[in-house]
């Protein structure tokens, strides 16, 4: 366009007409996208920063989707903790019915065959109102006593405390029998004044002591509160049913057993008290044992009444428990379950620098520590027993409720968080980018206005040029 010549006049009002039509495209464009800034050549610092801000934004909103299938996952964990408290509540008021029926079983110890030769050896008589748990009393100079411990499973295991050298107090002593315990498998625990032991057994099995010595001349325990008794039995105590009922009568006068010989039978009775009749792992006594109409290592009471009604109780309680374990396994979401030790990991930022682990648990009735109904529930303490672990796994399962509620708590806390924190980011890269449509409008209507003005100035312009004609 070099080869056209124009005024100073008309080149100032085009270059001042491009300028405005520039200006008006620039409007346009933002008045269509809403964006002051649609490039980085409008303004490279805003529309990095802003990019990279929904650029985040973005990242924690596919997060957001992980958070609700975490909040779905312990919301399923959840609901099935709920269902099996209320089977565990049922299981519970199951075996308060089967406790209030009436059952004499193991009220009768044993009814032994016909003695038609004498009996030697020695048996044990014990009988208390929990068989599965005793307590042991120390008291200072304790050293170098004895006693023996027995597991209905046969375990034997003589005791013996520390020697007179090595300590004195009750405390000491009673300490270093709490390992031995332990050692056996039991449980053992010592109160606060360090002096009386708790003993049971882990798995509500019987377990009794007596008290005597190691063999080595060590003396019993000062006291034998609880003690089994031993009773010996020999060609003139043990003669026939009348000998055997007198030496037993005599050595269990103060425990609350009573035997009755019956013809050349002999009735050991344990009226409102558990009881154990056994013997140690010696021939001679197993054989007395035997004699005396018991098997192995023990007779645990036979029955003189079985009720149909506990058996039913118990094959209730035993649904139940398959019903919960059904539970437990059927909680499962998008394959975790929490309730059976699936762990769940909720991721919370980009970086996954936070996250919450969410530790699964076993909510089985194993896991709970329920186990099926001992003996058809004719024993009383078959049936506390098992009231216990009911007990034992509702607290469990609050415990379970209240760190999966926590858990729940926390990533919807976080959801909102996000969701929030997303909104942020969304604003902030707005007010970077976006335009001000009213400041905008205003603006194209200055602008066209403008142009209508350049349109005019230089249409004055060229009137300039245009008088030239008239000299032709």
């Amino acid at each position: 366009m070099a080869d056209i010549s124009l005024t100073a006049s008309m080149r100032s009002n085009l270059l001042s007409l491009q300028n405005t039509q520039s200006l008006m495209d620039m409007t346009q464009e933002r008045l269509a996208t809403g964006k002051k800034v649609n490039s980085a050549l409008d303004n490279p610092s805003s529309y990095y920063t802003a990019r990279s801000l929904n650029n985040r934004a973005d990242d924690l909103d596919a997060l957001l989707d992980s958070m609700g299938q975490g909040v779905q996952t312990i919301k399923a964990a959840n609901e099935g903790i709920e269902t099996i408290t209320s089977f565990v509540e049922q299981a519970k008021a199951v075996a308060n019915s089967a406790r209030d029926i009436a059952s004499n079983y193991d009220k009768y110890a044993i009814t032994t065959e016909e003695v038609t030769k004498p009996i030697e050896g020695n048996i044990i008589l014990d009988t208390r109102d929990d068989l599965t748990t005793f307590d042991l009393t120390f008291a200072d100079n304790e050293n170098e006593k004895s006693f023996t411990v027995y597991l209905e499973n046969g375990t034997q295991k003589t005791i013996t405390t520390i020697a007179d050298s090595v300590a004195t107090d009750a405390k000491s002593i009673a300490s270093d029998v709490v390992t031995q315990l332990q050692g056996m498998g039991l449980n053992a625990s010592l109160d606060e004044a360090g002096k009386v032991i708790t003993v049971s057994s882990t798995d509500g099995t019987d377990v009794s002591w007596t008290n005597g010595t190691d063999g080595a001349g060590a003396d019993g325990l000062a006291t034998d509160d609880g003690a089994a008794v031993v009773v010996t039995l020999d060609t003139t105590s043990g003669a026939n049913s009348a000998t055997i009922a007198a030496t037993i009568n005599d050595a269990v006068a103060d425990i609350g057993m009573e035997a009755n010989p019956d013809g050349k039978m002999v009735a050991i009775t344990a009226e409102d008290l558990e009881f154990r009749i056994f013997a140690d792992n010696t021939e001679k006594n197993q054989k007395a044992l035997a004699a005396l109409g018991g098997a192995q290592d023990k007779s645990a009471g036979i029955a003189t009444e079985v009720k149909q009604e506990r058996i039913d109780y118990a094959a209730q309680f035993n649904e139940i428990l398959a019903q919960i374990d059904s539970v437990a396994k059927d909680s499962v979401y998008k394959g975790i379950n929490l309730l059976q030790e699936n762990d769940l990991t909720v991721i919370f930022n980009e970086d996954r620098s936070s996250k919450l682990e969410v530790t699964g648990v076993d909510a089985s009735s194993k896991g709970l520590g329920l186990s099926s109904a001992r003996n058809n529930w004719q024993r009383d303490s078959d049936i506390d027993f098992a009231i216990s672990q009911v007990e034992s796994a509702v607290t469990e399962l609050r415990t379970m409720a209240s760190d999966f509620g926590n858990n729940y708590s926390i990533v919807q806390t976080r959801q909102d968080f996000t969701d929030n924190l997303i909104n942020v980011l969304t604003e902030g890269s707005d007010n970077l980018t976006l335009a001000d449509m009213n400041e905008e409008s205003a603006n194209m209507l200055a602008l066209q206005t403008r142009q209508q003005l350049a349109i005019n100035s230089l249409s004055l312009a060229s009137q300039a040029s245009q008088a030239v004609l008239k000299l032709f």
